[in-house]
């Protein structure tokens, strides 16, 4: 159970820097630096883990981490950001779920 958890917020965090990252390159904003990224995606992807309200948190933290620690424009970057961030927790939430029951 503890390892099916530690896979999900591993693989989480993996594929949100990815996407991040795509993003940043797609919308030609400035790059978010590594450090930057895997603390914002580590720390959004174990608040996504919680069950009912985490993504919701996530979804909050991520927004505001991005917006006001790397001071990109709410629009675009941002929302694809959280957009997509939100729903790929959705799913590692629904992924681990499944595991546990």
């Amino acid at each position: 159970m503890v390892t099916s958890i530690a896979i999900a917020f591993v693989v989480g965090t993996a594929v949100t820097a990815g996407w991040l990252r795509l993003v940043s390159r797609l919308t030609g904003t400035k790059r978010i630096p590594a450090s930057d990224l895997f603390i914002i995606t580590g720390l959004c992807s174990a608040l996504a883990l919680f069950p009912r309200a985490g993504w919701i948190l996530a979804i909050i933290f991520m927004a505001l981490l991005t917006s006001r620690v790397e001071q990109l424009d709410p629009w675009p970057e941002v929302v694809l950001m959280v957009g997509g961030s939100a729903f790929l927790w959705l799913f590692m939430s629904a992924a681990v779920m499944s595991i546990l029951s």
